[in-house]
């Protein structure tokens, strides 16, 4: 397929969506603790949309509140399945609960987590981190979150935040104070928004929550002058196609707002969301695409360039991906 010639880009994935039985029997042979029954970490089916989510959650909770240091063994096999899928530049959104509440200890611990993960990239890739932050997030810890993320980001632990959770129960208004300060100390915002709400929720993505780049972002095709801001303002859109299958989001991937994002020429992305829990990989991201829309390689390598431009991290270590700076930058013929 032609998908496979061309380097990938992930902008959008959640570290504990990674879990799946096959990852947790490998930990499990080389000897690393694995808090829950491989087997018993079923992904979500077709048809059981949020619910089914849910209570795949429910599956994984001890890893909701693990030390990082439970994690490597997962990180580490999930940067090695990138790299055979071709990717060569991804972020990760992980919770902050993975390090301790002492916020000296916890910029100690993240900066270990950090040297980790660039000795294990060994050049074929390079990963970064998101600060996850719930919609849900109670309003007394709402202030020491931010006094966190910036903190992280000082150390070179994070390069950006993403709020995610149910967006109509919790509106993004909830975090007004959170996002200038946070774009006044150079972080990226990403909002999981248009998933499960309307356009509405887009829009107060980009006017309150000053979004670099929406999760999903698929109600805003239902309203044509949002889809027209979008595309006039290059607002990067993080789709996620099984997941929103998967979610209800849409009934079938024919009807995935994709294939229309590709023909107006927006700024948009590939990704898998919670690979784990929705059964796919990047690999299988990029075939259903491209057999449901009939992608070409050219739109691929558009796409590409446009993800690896919407990081957040401005720092490249990655040579490949350098080579995408190189050729976007590169004057047309």
């Amino acid at each position: 397929m032609v998908h496979e010639a061309v380097p990938k880009v992930e902008l959008h994935c959640h570290l504990i969506g990674v879990l799946n039985a096959r990852l947790l029997k490998a930990m499990r042979a080389a000897g690393n603790p694995v808090l829950v029954a491989p087997d018993d970490v079923t992904p979500v089916g077709k048809d059981e949309g949020a619910i089914g989510f849910a209570r795949w959650l429910e599956r994984v909770e001890p890893y909701k509140s693990a030390d990082w240091r439970t994690y490597l063994p997962i990180i580490a096999w999930h940067m090695g399945r990138l790299v055979e899928q071709g990717a060569v530049y991804a972020e990760l959104m992980i919770s902050p609960l993975m390090f301790p509440r002492d916020l000296s200890s916890a910029v100690d611990e993240f900066a270990q987590l950090r040297h980790w993960v660039k000795c294990n990239e060994h050049g074929r890739i390079q990963i970064e981190f998101l600060a996850l932050i719930p919609r849900s997030l109670p309003e007394e810890l709402i202030q020491s979150e931010i006094e966190r993320c910036v903190a992280f980001a000082k150390a070179d632990g994070i390069c950006g935040i993403s709020i995610a959770g149910l967006e109509q129960d919790c509106p993004v208004s909830r975090f007004r104070r959170l996002f200038q300060i946070l774009r006044d100390h150079g972080l990226g915002i990403e909002i999981h928004a248009g998933e499960r709400g309307g356009p509405q929720e887009v829009r107060e993505a980009l006017d309150i929550g000053l979004a670099d780049r929406i999760g999903h972002g698929v109600s805003a095709f239902q309203d044509n002058d949002l889809v027209k801001r979008l595309l006039d303002q290059n607002v990067h859109i993080e789709f996620c196609p099984t997941s929103n299958l998967k979610m209800g989001t849409v009934t079938e991937i024919s009807q995935h707002p994709i294939g229309r994002a590709r023909d107006l020429g927006m700024n948009f992305s590939i990704n898998t969301d919670d690979p784990g829990a929705f059964d796919c990989d990047l690999e299988h991201e990029f075939a259903i695409v491209e057999e449901t829309f009939g992608f070409t390689r050219a739109d691929f390598q558009f796409i590409a360039r446009n993800a690896l431009s919407a990081r957040f991290q401005p720092e490249l270590r990655n040579r490949s991906a350098q080579s995408l700076v190189v050729q976007n930058e590169a004057p047309a013929l």
